[in-house]
């Protein structure tokens, strides 16, 4: 008879010093915003050190539910102090991290979904712009510190007697270097790129893409739009890619996500390039100075990922450009 494996589990202990509230008090907006960081900022990490990206259209796998199924076990006084539990990564997601990864560091079984979100907390904090443990979704959970502050000197603490690497502690000077790391990190944007393939893992679905003009580009096929049994015939030729390309704050490419491979078509030698990464103030600034004309950028900006699909994304673009 099959019996289900045990889900072992890591108790942390959350801070909160500098609340408007009694000491051991806490209301439920500063709660809901602690948990939210707490969950979707671990989930958004977790996902970004597995999949390559924090944010993906659809519903999360199990796994990764599971993953951040904390349980709150307390709430005490002094300061405000949470604690709960979160389940190491060998007992809910043993699948997904019992491969090696060629290119980064998969978690250890002992590890958890908090010890991922740990990891890009620190890279944050110390300004390292071409971390792989963070992106622009990880960023986006962690600016709702700025709701917590409100006007105080909070500082929340993090840590576990259990795994005494696991801990972070974050104040309004961490908000201000989430902030600026934000801002400056390059929205995904669509693109088309041809090249020659390389598949580099297939249990992980990745792959590199050989530029003729030199660099090599990392990426992930999207199974939802891709049978990797049909594109097995393409390995080692001239494809070209369609697909999100994820940027790192130092706006160097990190990972692009393919929706579509092909055979390179005769003047697909126009994309054998990496477009220049652009942020939001560039585009909004650049919407200013031409008033006039429609700017898809702009009407799509911050919307991705969303329900549109990168085809509809590069034909507005495409209509776009012909109205010019």
């Amino acid at each position: 008879m099959r019996t289900e494996k045990k889900i072992e589990n890591i108790k942390y202990t959350v801070a909160l010093k500098g609340l408007k509230t009694p000491k051991g008090t806490i209301t439920f907006s500063a709660l809901k915003e602690v948990i939210d960081i707490l969950s979707t900022g671990s989930e958004r990490a977790l996902r970004l050190s597995l999949e390559g990206t924090s944010v993906k259209r659809g519903n999360p796998p199990a796994w990764l539910l599971q993953s951040t199924n904390f349980i709150l076990k307390g709430l005490k006084k002094g300061s405000t102090v949470l604690e709960f539990s979160a389940p190491t990564l060998g007992s809910v997601a043993f699948e997904q991290i019992k491969q090696p990864d060629l290119w980064d560091n998969v978690p250890l079984p002992e590890e958890t979904a908090i010890t991922i979100l740990a990891k890009s907390i620190h890279d944050a904090e110390q300004e390292n712009l071409d971390s792989d443990k963070y992106d622009r979704g990880v960023l986006e959970t962690l600016m709702g510190f700025k709701r917590l502050l409100d006007g105080t000197e909070l500082k929340v603490e993090l840590h576990s007697d259990e795994r005494r690497a696991d801990r972070f502690s974050l104040n309004n000077d961490s908000y201000q270097k989430f902030d600026k790391i934000r801002s400056e990190t390059p929205e995904p944007q669509a693109m088309l790129l041809t090249g020659f393939l390389n598949m580099i893992q297939h249990n992980q679905r990745r792959f590199e893409l050989t530029l003729e003009s030199g660099p090599t580009v990392r990426g992930r096929i999207n199974e939802s739009f891709i049978n990797l049994e049909q594109i097995r015939n393409l390995w080692g030729k001239k494809v070209t890619i369609k697909g999100i390309m994820q940027y790192n704050p130092s706006k160097k490419p990190r990972l692009l996500e393919a929706e579509s491979i092909s055979p390179m078509n005769s003047g697909d030698e126009v994309f054998s390039t990496i477009p220049i990464a652009y942020q939001v103030h560039d585009v909004l600034a650049q919407a200013q100075k031409n008033t006039s004309s429609h700017n898809i950028v702009a009407d799509i900006w911050g919307k991705w990922p969303g329900e549109e699909s990168i085809d509809e994304l590069l034909n507005d673009l495409k209509a776009t450009n012909k109205e010019k």
